[in-house]
């Protein structure tokens, strides 16, 4: 009995190990498929073609379409000109809606950066872009006569240089501006008191008038600005009229900075107001005085139309990010208001 129960024990331990050695190969086997697989995906060299639909003031942030759906959270890539070469190294930062936001992390070369323009189809590769430059070779030049690197000791030749496309280039001065304040937009809503001389009693009649304004910086430190103002004048020219004032003023500006977070904006511009008073110059009766008092009315709203060069000084000074207190001091204006810049 004791041999047959040995044998059955020793086969029964056989069939356990042959079991569990298969399976562990069966199980490595698939691990292996799986990270071959990963790496496959993530370290491609095949290229696919993607347009750069925008592109940020400082040139380290691309919107790019992602028509192929290759583009993930976390790849990185590097952005290649058709029949040109290898432009930079960026990492997808983000994917939405079929485009991704990718953020330039060094540019190969600043000739071939400075062809990159919105509406651009760009070739792209994921992962190693390292088999780009195995055939780069370095090149010094000095005298018009060209030094290749041949040996391990060329490395430490000062004359020696390498070839732009392996260099990391510095791109913070290519997109570099010298605007004081970085929107292009800056929003306004200010008050303001219109004052003039009434020719029929000669007091000085003063309106409240909200203006509201809209400036675009179109170059660095210059703005264009337009102004829209409006007054509201009840019992002018009489009792019983009404009498409305619109004032336009288009200005150009220029940015200097000022202390205290603050900005000096001296302007020059053009400012036509325009006057609607149905009633003035409207009189019933036909004695002198009636028709001295429909002269000077008519008077009065002819001098308050005009249009006129005008010249002063904006004061921006920001209060919290992204918003002013604004001050218009000029020929055309004295007026203070709220501004948002975007």
């Amino acid at each position: 009995m004791c041999p047959r129960i040995c044998i059955s024990k020793l086969i029964l331990f056989t069939n356990v190990l042959v079991f569990c050695l298969g399976a562990q190969a069966v199980f490595a086997q698939d691990l292996l498929d799986d990270i071959k697989a990963e790496e496959t995906q993530t370290t491609s060299d095949a290229t696919f073609s993607e347009t750069i639909n925008i592109i940020s003031r400082t040139g380290k942030v691309f919107i790019l379409s992602n028509d192929n759906q290759l583009l993930n959270k976390g790849d990185f890539i590097t952005l290649i000109l058709k029949a040109g070469g290898p432009v930079a190294r960026a990492v997808v930062a983000k994917t939405h809606n079929g485009q991704s936001g990718i953020k330039v992390l060094k540019v190969y070369s600043l000739a071939r950066w400075s062809q990159l323009r919105k509406g651009l189809a760009i070739d792209l590769i994921r992962g190693d872009d390292s088999f780009l430059f195995v055939e780069k070779k370095a090149v010094a030049i000095k005298n018009d006569e060209k030094t290749k690197i041949e040996s391990e000791e060329d490395l430490f030749n000062e004359k020696a240089i390498v070839d732009e496309a392996i260099v990391e280039e510095d791109i913070s001065g290519f997109y570099k501006d010298n605007r004081y304040i970085k929107p292009d937009n800056i929003v306004t809503a200010g008050y303001n008191q219109l004052t003039f001389k009434d020719e029929v009693s000669s007091d000085t009649i003063a309106g409240n008038q909200w203006n509201f304004s809209w400036a675009y910086q179109f170059a660095d430190n210059y703005w264009v600005e337009g102004l829209y103002g409006r007054t509201q004048l009840d019992g002018f020219p009489a009792q019983g009229n009404q009498t409305i004032v619109n004032n336009f003023t288009a200005r150009l500006k220029f940015t200097f900075k000022a202390p205290l977070y603050s900005y000096l904006m001296p302007y020059i511009g053009v400012q036509s107001i325009g006057v609607s008073s149905p009633d003035a110059g409207v009189i019933t009766g036909t004695t002198a005085d009636d028709l001295q008092r429909a002269a000077l009315e008519e008077k009065t709203i002819d001098e308050l139309e005009k249009t006129q060069l005008v010249l002063g000084v904006t004061v921006l000074r920001r209060l919290v990010p992204g918003w002013f207190l604004k001050l218009d001091l000029g020929s055309d204006i004295l007026s203070i208001g709220f501004g948002i810049e975007f």
